[in-house]
């Protein structure tokens, strides 16, 4: 099975309640915000699941989205009918515009476990901005393990990998690290800031998030 088999088997179990598990999260004003705040007038979104976040950016903006999943761009469709809906998969999209502004919402490169493949992301997303561009990524960071009654979350050998359960539904996820957004220089991105909520409250070893702001170098 490969790496995208996996993911889609993945979403495939959990897409009759991925709506529901993501309404409480209280991240869609800060992501309008993020849109208004340097008047973008093209934005990307990268792994927009069904919509939720394109619905928000495409009242400021012209939004194209991408995600791997037809299942999920066809409930996107729905939500954000003025937004266009790319299937790519991260790691090869090819878009023939730049953009004022990419996101990644809910960090969709958690699934990509190799360096190469995160490398071969950023990279791409910088061959996609515009000059003075931003790119803010939220992502997912994990510095111990969890456990409650709906989801797990182990470590594994490989650094910053987890074996993530939710509901008994089992999947490989990788967090960010310092180290890593140390590097984020390498794909030709400056870091300007890095918060920890979305409140854009610094970033601290308990966060839950790690959200970076960068622009082109």
């Amino acid at each position: 099975m490969t790496d995208v088999d996996e993911i889609r088997r993945y979403y495939d179990a959990i897409l009759p309640f991925y709506d529901a598990s993501l309404a409480d999260r209280g991240d869609l004003p800060f992501w309008e915000s993020m849109a208004k705040r340097w008047g973008a007038r093209r934005i990307l979104e990268l792994g927009c699941g069904t919509g939720r976040v394109a619905e928000v950016l495409s009242r400021h903006a012209e939004v194209t989205a991408v995600d791997l999943l037809l299942e999920m761009l066809f409930r996107a469709r729905r939500k954000a009918p003025r937004a266009q809906f790319v299937a790519a998969d991260l790691r090869e999209f090819a878009l023939t515009s730049t953009f004022d502004l990419i996101v990644l919402a809910d960090d969709p490169m958690a699934h990509l476990i190799s360096n190469d493949d995160r490398a071969k992301v950023l990279r791409l997303i910088v061959d996609h901005l515009a000059p003075g561009g931003q790119v803010v990524l939220e992502g997912l960071y994990r510095h111990e393990p969890r456990r409650t009654a709906d989801e797990s979350w182990t470590p594994t050998d490989a650094p910053f990998v987890w074996r993530a359960s939710y509901s008994g539904i089992t999947t490989l996820l990788r967090s960010w690290s310092r180290q890593e957004v140390e590097h984020i220089a390498d794909a030709g991105l400056h870091v300007e800031s890095i918060w920890g909520d979305f409140s854009e409250g610094a970033f601290r070893e308990d966060s839950e998030r790690m959200i970076v702001v960068g622009s082109k170098i």
